[in-house]
Order: C-alpha cells, then sequence, then structure tokens
C-alpha cells in the first residue's frame, strides 16, 4: 500500500511501523520499495493494483514483496498500521515458512488476506508493541523487534487460505518469475527466462504479461532496482560499483531506471534515506 507519511522514528534501520487514519486515498503512481511490506487495514476499504486489481476491506492483511511494482488506486475511511522490513536485516528470506505469503503473492497470489474476527484484536496489539519497541535502543531491542516481526508473519500465515494461491503457483509463469528472482542480477534476458522453463520466447512473453501485467524485462528491472536500492540503503559502496554489482553495465540505463521507479536518482535517494533515519 503506498502511503502519504514519514516512517515511525526508530533506532533500526531495517524495520519500520506507523499507525495511520485517512479520510481519502488519492490514487498514486506505480511502485516498488525494497522493503517487504505488511499492512493491516482497521477501517475503510482500498482498491490496489497488483498484477490484477483487488479491494482491501476492513480486517484485512495486505502483502506487499519487496521489489514488486503495484499503487493504490484510491481509497475511503482508512485506519491502518504498517510495517516494512528489511528481509536480509532481519534474517529472513522467502524460502522460510514464515515469509512464504510472501514468496506466494510474488508468484501470482492474492495479495489481501482475511484476517480471523478473533485474532484481529491480537494483530493490532502485535502492531502497537512493534511500534513501541520501535522506540527503543537496549541491548534486547533488535531480538524483541524480529521476535514481535515473527509473530506478525504467523498471523499472516495462519490467515492465508490454502486456496488464496492462483493458478500460478506451480504454472508457467509461475517457474519464470522464480528464475528470474533468482537470476535477475546475472546478465538475463527473455531468451534465458524461456530456456529454463522449456518454452518459446514469445509464448513466455505473453503468458507473463497477461498473468501479472508486467512483462518479462520489467520483472527483471524490478529485481535489479530493488536489490539496488537494499545496498544502497544498507551499504557505502558507490553507485558505480552497485550498478554493475546488480547486472547493469551501463550506470546511465540504470540511474533512469531507478529513477523511474523510486522517483529519484541513486545518489539523492540515499541522501534522502540517510537524512529521514538520522
Amino acid at each position: 500500500m503506498t502511503v502519504d507519511a514519514q516512517p515511525f522514528a526508530h533506532a533500526e534501520r531495517s524495520l519500520f511501523v506507523f499507525h495511520q487514519k485517512n479520510a481519502s486515498l488519492e490514487p498514486h503512481p506505480s511502485t516498488s520499495h525494497t522493503e517487504h511490506a505488511l499492512t493491516y487495514l482497521v477501517q475503510g476499504s482500498i482498491r490496489l493494483e497488483h498484477g490484477q486489481v483487488v479491494t482491501a476491506e476492513a480486517g484485512t492483511l495486505t502483502v506487499i514483496p519487496a521489489g514488486i511494482p503495484h499503487r493504490s488506486l484510491g481509497g475511503k475511511g482508512l485506519e491502518y498500521w504498517m510495517v516494512g522490513f528489511c528481509s536480509s536485516c532481519m534474517r529472513l528470506d522467502e524460502s522460510q515458512r514464515l515469509m512464504s505469503s510472501f514468496r506466494r503473492v510474488r508468484h501470482g497470489a492474492l495479495p489481501v488476506v482475511p484476517v480471523p474476527k478473533a485474532r484481529r484484536t491480537q494483530v493490532v496489539r502485535l502492531y502497537r508493541e512493534l511500534e513501541r519497541e520501535c522506540t527503543h535502543d537496549t541491548p534486547e531491542s533488535p531480538l524483541l523487534r524480529r521476535s514481535l516481526l515473527l509473530l506478525l508473519l504467523g498471523e499472516l500465515l495462519r490467515g492465508m487460505p490454502a486456496s488464496g494461491v492462483s493458478v500460478l503457483e506451480g504454472s508457467l509463469v509461475s517457474s519464470a518469475l522464480e528464475f528470474i528472482q533468482q537470476h535477475c542480477l546475472e546478465s538475463i534476458s527473455l531468451r534465458d527466462v524461456a530456456a529454463a522453463v522449456h518454452r518459446s520466447g514469445a509464448h513466455v512473453a505473453a503468458s507473463v504479461k497477461k498473468s501479472t501485467g508486467y512483462s518479462v524485462g520489467e520483472w527483471i528491472t524490478a529485481g535489479r532496482v530493488s536489490e539496488a536500492a537494499a545496498r544502497l540503503s544498507h551499504t557505502d559502496d558507490p553507485v558505480d560499483h552497485i550498478a554493475t554489482s546488480v547486472g547493469w553495465r551501463d550506470q546511465t540505463h540504470f540511474i533512469r531506471q531507478f529513477r523511474k521507479a523510486y522517483g529519484a536518482t541513486p545518489a539523492a535517494w540515499r541522501r534522502e534515506r540517510r537524512a529521514l533515519h538520522r
């Protein structure tokens, strides 16, 4: 969910959490971000474009994997909690069971997960505790923040229905996206993706575009830009070195694609992020 709010101030750059209320939310352009995001909608409703158009109602969690293009189409009467986190910083990845919901959404499952009524108070309580823990900077704080995040991910996992995965799971498109996720930092193209799934390039291109709304090239770019944003956030590597490390030989092209995704050049975006965290 795209929002017009600054993240809650916290002691750890790898995680942020905030509570927001909006009488209405205007449509936003497509965007992607380096963090995995999990939003709980307390009140109201919002329409999202995430490969397809979906509506999130009160009592649902919205799952946005890092690097996935998405946009809000508008909402009203909104109250929600949001947590964003750097998965590698929190020692998490999508192969782990508690992160499997992000993997399933990346591969085509609906990004909106209903929370059983009996668990909604607990979900809000976990967000509040996580927000409170983000104000602390004690030796045990990082472990407590991670523990609270894991409990939230557990609520997400148990709320995601077994039938929540679309026909993409285990399909040609799922296999193609899996290959892209694993190899997008390499010098790959549509030809490599097609060879990996044993189909023609034209067939793979048409299937991915029809099922997700994005081309194979856009998925490759999204993976590279997401990793570049993570390295800009969490390392001091020069921009040209980051461009090369995420698969771009042409730094100008890298800067152009990064600015298209994040609205700023890599250098400017890094400065803004670090000023915000300070």
